[in-house]
């Protein structure tokens, strides 16, 4: 379906620019596509016009600009996922042109995650290799774990795995979590989980667009060495009030949005009620915690005249824990993610769009135990404050520049009191200063060259670090694209995680004792396209990482020193290497996809595994994905199958045991370990499904829905226990989680 509008301007060299938005909410609609075509059949047989059609896409603000272009009658097309195609006839002269464009929702319901892939050859030559941008409208109905979560659909994608059934952390490309860059509104989060990390902090009811960037990404982004997530909350309805909600079994969620002068506001907040539950089962002989967590996502958006918008956001999310032990004893446990932002965007004219933004995000732990008189406590801070701005600038209708500097100022703090008696802590406030500029240059109609370089100047004494980086693609044909890219990578922060609770999880930086993390990447791929309806992509990968930390599980208790090389083993080396292959029907009553992933990933330090190279427990060499929905007027169905390499582990090769000398009592049993990851957990394998019915709510929609995780009761291996206490050593394998049904409703008024 098309609709089609005439707009005459008065007749030279043109120009043409303006925001892409939703008719029904006004919200603004990020890397939506926009070509122009001259009208008429014998338009290409003026010279003095470029190879037609010409293309770009707006930016994460919705922005869109055509520059530089000769003054002709134009059909402009847009499109963007989840809204319906529009065309519109323009005549443009030699005056600057301002179209803001209203896109129409798609009326019929499309329920799977769709990943955005332009048909226009220009705007896909742009598209740089590893990334996939989504709708957050399509998660609604994936099968999930009590309740829907963004991070955990992601794990449904080639080359992303997750550590666990009840982890929601992302292994991507053989990189573990804390190699990926975790933006929200362009603030980075620094500890994204919910439940010890069954959950991401995201709310799927106030995301509106997500961008996974699974390698090789570009200057605007830095300080890890693998991979970005970037998330984009909603700005809110700006024609009239709207409200949805919907209930699981475990958590309840409302959002409620509407207009305000000139703008719009939304308010979205998410919360468990598993405390009471838990109270009710909790009696004498049954130690069962207290424990519920919370998210709230605000903003606000208004515009302040033609060529200015001011957006403020805000988010807030905690976990609260409490297990009363004996009498006098306790545990008492919170940690959650804040961050706001406010940014003002701004076109200072035809050429050339900018924003400036001021951020600050606090990650914060505080763990609180008292056995009997004995009191203890442990609190972690991290908080983070950035002024960024960043320019749009097209110099020529062949070349558009993304430029940007930013400055950060940090500040770690871990402090730990026993019997009232502080500890050794940690406390250090380094800062950042970071440019970047990067050209999105399209010599033809067919190539785009894309070149890039970032800078950075951390902590005290001024560590300064240069990533180059590159991203080509060519249209071999309507229907084939071939790209390719890569760069260097750079971390000056440190994860310091706790295997089984995520709230414990702290970062630290990489200080002047030793060099930080540094990766090169490179990836190459090729897309066919036949049509609209289907896609099929293989891209492979390779990445080298040098300077990597390890937490030293060596070190004794309390040792003096706080330094990285005191903390840590350092001088880490490993590489990552894949294949992926991406299979896709995005559109009509049967939706889905076929990923496939065969990869491999290895470390290596010095002081770990007598020097020899190891797998971490994340590799994995076989990785399988099928993901299917149908969808029909009153009921639908939605399938998930998983399949992949059993995770690494270190088995046992020995027992032995000490005697103190001059007895037989006192023996202390001890295992020698194998070579690190040497063996396998059995494959990992399971099937979600799902069912939805459409329906109502008085009188309001409402989706009725139950979902079945591991629908056949698979229980996957999660990790080997080894037992010594008899004489003979007993193995325990802990396993994942059985099937695990949830049921609940969505429903909007």
């Amino acid at each position: 379906m098309a609709l089609a509008l005439s707009i005459a301007v008065d007749c030279a060299a043109a120009s043409l620019d303006g925001y892409v938005k939703s008719r029904q909410a006004g919200e603004l609609i990020s890397y939506a596509q926009i070509s122009l075509t001259p009208e008429g059949a014998n338009a290409n047989q003026d010279r003095r016009l470029p190879v037609w059609p010409i293309a770009t896409g707006s930016n994460q603000d919705g922005y869109y600009a055509f520059r530089s272009i000769p003054a002709a009658r134009y059909v402009l097309r847009a499109r963007a996922f989840g809204y319906v195609e529009r065309t519109v006839t323009i005549d443009l002269g030699d005056a600057p042109t301002r179209l803001d464009v209203l896109l129409e929702v798609e009326p019929i319901r499309i329920p799977t995650v769709d990943v955005d892939g332009a048909r226009e050859e220009e705007q896909r030559t742009e598209h740089p290799p590893g990334l996939i941008q989504l709708s957050a409208k399509r998660l609604q109905r994936l099968p999930a774990v009590g309740e829907q979560d963004l991070i955990r659909s992601l794990q449904l994608l080639p080359g992303v795995q997750a550590a666990s059934d009840l982890s929601s952390g992302l292994y991507i490309r053989g990189g573990g979590p804390d190699q990926t860059l975790i933006l929200l509104d362009q603030v980075p989060l620094y500890n994204p989980t919910h439940a010890f990390g069954i959950f991401s902090t995201f709310n799927p009811s106030a995301t509106k667009d997500v961008s996974l960037y699974k390698g090789a990404y570009p200057s605007q982004f830095g300080g890890r060495l693998g991979s970005v997530l970037d998330v984009s909350n909603r700005e809110g309805n700006r024609q009239q009030f709207r409200a949805a909600g919907g209930v699981s079994l475990i958590a309840g969620r409302l959002t409620a949005e509407g207009p305000i002068q000139n703008g719009s506001w939304i308010v979205s907040a998410r919360r468990t009620y598993l405390d009471p539950i838990l109270d009710a089962v909790r009696n004498d002989s049954t130690e069962v915690p207290s424990y519920y967590f919370y998210d709230v996502n605000a903003r606000i958006n208004r515009s302040l005249g033609p060529a200015d918008n001011v957006v403020l956001s805000g988010y807030r999310g905690r976990d609260v824990l409490r297990l009363d032990l004996d009498r006098g004893s306790y545990l008492d446990v919170r940690w959650g993610n804040a961050a706001a932002t406010a940014k003002w965007t701004h076109v200072y004219g035809p050429r050339l769009f900018g924003n400036l933004l001021l951020s600050a995000s606090e990650y914060r732990s505080d763990t609180d135990v008292q056995i009997f008189t004995t009191p203890l406590r442990f609190s972690n801070r991290l908080f983070d404050v950035t002024a960024r701005a960043d320019i749009d600038w097209h110099p020529s209708p062949a070349h558009e520049v993304d430029a940007g500097v930013s400055a950060s100022l940090y500040e770690f703090r871990l402090a730990r009191d026993v019997n009232r008696v502080p500890q050794p802590s940690f406390d250090q406030s380094p800062g950042s200063v970071t440019l970047y500029a990067e050209d999105q240059w399209k010599p033809t109609s067919r190539w785009s060259i894309r070149p890039g370089l970032r800078a950075e100047v951390f902590g005290a004494r001024g560590r300064v670090g240069l990533e180059p980086r590159l991203m080509i693609g060519r249209m071999l044909s309507p229907t084939v694209r071939v790209s390719a890219g890569g760069g260097g990578y750079s971390q000056h922060l440190q994860l310091v995680s706790t295997e089984g609770f995520s709230g414990g999880d702290f970062w630290v930086p990489i200080d002047q004792s030793t060099q930080a993390g540094r990766s090169w990447q490179t990836v190459g791929g090729v897309e066919w396209e036949p049509s609209p309806r289907y896609s099929v992509a293989l891209e492979g990968y390779y990445t080298w990482l040098r300077h990597l930390v390890r937490l030293d599980s060596g070190r004794a208790p309390g040792a003096a020193g706080e330094t990285t090389e005191d903390i840590f083993l350092t001088g880490g080396r490993g590489w990552a290497s894949g294949m992926e292959l991406f299979a896709r029907k995005r559109t009509g009553r049967i939706t889905g996809w076929i990923g496939y992933t065969l990869g491999s990933s290895r470390r290596t330090w010095a002081d770990v595994n007598q020097g020899n190279e190891f797998p971490p427990k994340y590799d994995r060499r076989h990785d399988l994905k099928i993901v299917t929905q149908v969808e029909g007027k009153k009921w639908s169905y939605g399938l998930n199958f998983l399949f992949g390499t059993g995770q690494a582990f270190t088995p046992a090769a020995a027992r032995y045991e000490l005697t103190v000398p001059g007895t037989e009592q006192n023996r202390d049993s001890f295992l020698l370990p194998g070579p690190k990851n040497s063996a396998r957990l059995l494959p990992y394998h399971r099937m979600d499904v799902s069912v939805t019915r459409h329906g109502s709510l008085f009188g309001s929609r409402a989706d009725y829905f139950l979902q079945i995780f591991n629908v056949y009761n698979r229980r996957n291996e999660w990790f080997i226990q080894y037992n010594t206490d008899g004489r003979s050593t007993d193995v325990k394998v802990v396993h994942q989680l059985p099937i695990v049904p949830t049921f609940g409703i969505n429903f909007a008024f």
